[in-house]
């Protein structure tokens, strides 16, 4: 399943040249020689590279999801590492000019036709999370009918609430706010993803102690127990 159209895709920085246009002039007031002009490309090359102005504002996301399917697809890194960084990596392509990200942001806030058209691009990122766990969860598991949407909502979900934080000023490092809460994520998941992880990282150990013994002496007496 192909996640990005048939047409070229567009170097990013025309893309945001565009957003830029389209910010100052308005969003129905923008014609698409107005973008054309923008990106410095005639207006038949702009309607095969682009088609619309609705793929100028989301071509980005083109690059993204290209960019994590080729991650997904090539990397050796053990499950929960490649979706923590396949989906920072997409963070961090979305927000490497601050200015165009929040030009894009105000642009979907008023424009209900781009607000439609974020939960398409929100289903297309799920649907390659979801390809990609299918691939990796071992033959025959009793969770691969309801893990891998049920993740892949998750990583997107949590994407999300971390891009709006940042575009809000509610965070300053958002790749490593986003790192930090998808591995709290993932880890919910880890039994499922690293069925053959060693047992002994999920042992639980009951202690019975004096009630009197003072804590440093509880403390060592685990301690002395474990291997």
């Amino acid at each position: 399943m192909p996640s990005t159209s048939a047409r070229a895709r567009p170097a990013p920085e025309n893309s945001i040249a565009a957003i830029r246009r389209l910010s100052e002039q308005g969003y129905d007031a923008t014609t698409a020689g107005d973008l054309a002009d923008a990106i410095g490309m005639s207006r038949s090359t702009f309607f095969r590279r682009y088609g619309s102005k609705d793929d100028v504002v989301f071509a980005d996301h083109d690059h993204a999801l290209a960019q994590l399917e080729a991650f997904l697809g090539g990397t050796a890194l053990p499950a929960p590492d490649a979706l923590v960084e396949g989906t920072c990596d997409v963070l961090r392509l979305l927000t490497r000019d601050p200015e165009a990200a929040r030009l894009r942001f105000e642009l979907m806030r008023h424009t209900p036709a781009l607000r439609d058209r974020e939960l398409v691009i929100t289903h297309r990122y799920e649907r390659v999370f979801a390809r990609y766990l299918r691939a990796v969860l071992p033959e025959g598991s009793v969770s691969a009918s309801w893990l891998p949407p049920a993740l892949s909502a998750g990583l997107v979900a949590v994407h999300n609430a971390t891009l709006r934080d940042w575009l809000k000023g509610g965070t300053a490092d958002a790749v490593h706010t986003l790192g930090r809460d998808l591995r709290q994520l993932v880890a919910l998941y880890r039994a499922w993803l690293t069925p053959d992880a060693d047992p002994a990282a999920h042992r639980v150990v009951v202690a019975v102690y004096d009630a009197a013994a003072s804590p440093e002496s509880v403390l060592e007496s685990i301690a002395a127990t474990l291997p």
